[in-house]
């Protein structure tokens, strides 16, 4: 490392010395190019001194050469400058890099500061607007929620091998399985009782506590408790297995038809999750129907019968996906996740999307602390840089959410074949729609799926009334028709069963003793009627490949 001659000030006259040393302190400037210019200024001092005889001569000589050089700091700034100057490119490219480093670290520390002090403000009460769109104008005598609490309450003990067994479809069991299930049927007739009663309330609707002045999440509701639903609807369906068996066939379709009423209970502006529970009970009572039709010998008056009470309830069922409250569900979640206030206004807050994060396992822990905490930071901001910099701020995330669902609801006005015929891809325009919104990405359900699960209902339901109108025709005329249009011209059907999945009439054919009635599926591909198949192999309805075949009822 280079040092200061300082040694070599000796030689000097004493004013030339302190001159020397105050130009170099005001270099302010790399020690080695100080060194050097100590060492020019040295010399020229030396050089101008060598004609002077006595020390008078060389101190008057050394102050004529400091008032010719003139003041030493703007000497000592001249000389940097021209140091600077005549610097290689290289050097100059890096210090001018280090000092563009240093402006944006302390721009990046000041950015960060002011992110990291903004807070969410919570004003709206979301839960108490959701109670108000899912209640009805009606009394509370007219509720059903508390009929199927009730009964839910009695199954909270169930032991896990009856539920087993209720699980299955009765005629699956052995004979042994099918006394248990007899006995424990018998032994809450009470409470499937209470079923039926709640089934005929013309309302259905859960009320929530809102949490007075301390909003409560509308998160804490989104997930409700649906196992309830799933044990009723499993005990009706053995139920009706157990009086099909036994020739009770009235009692075998009362029981489907309230397991129907039940899932229609959970349509309407209900939570997502609820209206996928209502469709998949009424899909297991639209395929009971079919199994208690495949296995046993009906007359033509009870199908009618059936017909008519089936037919009834699907004309009051409008099968249409609200999306009402999943709306305010991100509404309440942008209240929660974006700052509000003068200072770190408008962007997301972290620590809230850390905690609905759960579901990544890498973010799983709410919790964290300290360093571990920091990590998480890190974590965020390096998987998704546009949470600190450029993610839509409070007020166009707001707008996305409006405009995400307004998209949806148009959508699923339209069946799939006709989104299939407008070439609407749903996987694209969401990956699009999520590219630059981290919040929509964790929190927006994946509705594409549910389109298709939503119009399977409709097309299983219209089949199930074309299979009871055929089987009549069978016994009344001695076999089977042509096509189904002669069974809507001979007046056993309302209108030609439609398939959602072309937008055509359900593919029938006549067979020598019996018929087959499908969908094409959502390959949107007519196999000839081949069976749809799931992970094991069995038959399916609605399999991935194949056609949704109804009838016949694959065993």
């Amino acid at each position: 490392m280079a040092k200061l001659p300082f040694n070599d000030l000796q030689n000097l006259p004493e004013c030339a010395g302190e001159f020397i040393r105050l130009v170099i302190k005001k270099m302010r400037y790399r020690k080695k190019v100080r060194a050097d210019v100590m060492a020019e200024l040295i010399a020229h001092f030396e050089d101008e001194l060598v004609g002077c005889d006595t020390a008078e001569e060389k101190e008057k000589r050394a102050q004529q050469l400091i008032e010719d050089f003139g003041e030493a700091k703007l000497l000592g700034i001249l000389c940097r400058r021209a140091k600077k100057r005549c610097r290689p490119l290289w050097r100059t490219i890096v210090a001018r890099g280090f000092q563009a480093f240093g402006i944006l670290i302390l721009c990046l520390i000041v950015y960060v500061a002011w992110f990291l002090s903004g807070k969410p403000s919570i004003t709206t009460d979301y839960l108490a607007e959701f109670n108000r769109i899912v209640r009805p104008t009606a009394d509370d005598s007219l509720n059903a929620a508390p009929f199927y609490h009730e009964a839910a309450r009695a199954y909270e003990k169930i032991p896990s091998d009856i539920y087993e067994l209720l699980g299955k479809k009765y005629y699956e069991a052995t004979e042994e399985e099918k006394e248990i299930i007899k006995k424990w049927l018998a032994d809450n007739k009470e409470t499937l009782d209470l079923v039926i009663a709640g089934t005929k309330k013309p309302y259905y609707w859960q009320e929530y506590e809102t949490g007075g002045n301390n909003l409560k999440e509308l998160i804490s509701i989104m997930m409700p408790h649906l196992s309830e639903f799933r044990k009723l609807t499993y005990s009706l369906r053995c139920r009706a297995g157990l009086s099909a068996e036994q020739g009770r066939f009235d009692d075998a379709f009362d029981d489907i038809k309230t397991c129907y009423r039940l899932g229609r209970h959970l349509e309407g502006d209900g939570t997502l999750i609820e209206q996928l529970v209502g469709i998949a009970i009424r899909a297991v009572a639209v395929q009971s129907v079919r199994d208690v039709l495949s296995r046993y010998q009906i007359s033509s008056a009870e199908l009618a019968q059936l017909q008519s009470d089936f037919g009834q309830l699907i004309a009051a069922d409008d099968f249409v996906i609200s999306f009402k409250t999943e709306r305010l569900f991100l509404y309440d979640e942008i209240q929660r996740c974006f700052t509000e206030g003068w200072l770190g206004k408008g962007h997301l807050y972290l620590p809230r999307i850390m905690e609905l994060s759960e579901m990544l396992p890498i973010l799983g822990a709410s919790d964290k602390k300290g360093v571990d905490k920091l990590i998480l930071y890190s974590y965020a901001a390096l998987t998704h840089p546009g949470a600190f910099f450029t993610h839509p701020d409070k007020q166009e995330t707001r707008r996305q959410v409006d405009r995400y669902y307004d998209f949806w609801e148009q959508s699923f006005l339209r069946t799939p074949a006709q989104i299939r015929a407008e070439n609407i891809d749903f996987e694209k325009y969401t990956a699009n729609f999520f590219v630059k919104n981290v919040f929509l990405e964790l929190l927006a359900p994946a509705v594409e799926r549910i389109h298709q699960i939503s119009y399977r209902l409709p097309t299983d339901a219209d089949a199930a009334l074309a299979i009871i109108s055929l089987l009549r025709y069978k016994q009344d005329t001695g076999g089977y028709p042509e096509n189904l249009e002669e069974l809507v011209a001979a007046g056993y059907l309302e209108k030609l069963s439609m398939d959602s999945f072309s937008d055509k009439p359900l593919v029938y054919k006549k067979m020598e003793d019996d018929f087959t009635l499908y969908s094409v599926g959502e390959n949107f591909k007519d196999d000839d009627g081949e069976f749809g198949k799931d992970s094991s192999g069995k038959p399916k309805v609605w399999g991935a490949e194949g056609d949704a075949v109804f009838w016949p009822v694959g065993k």
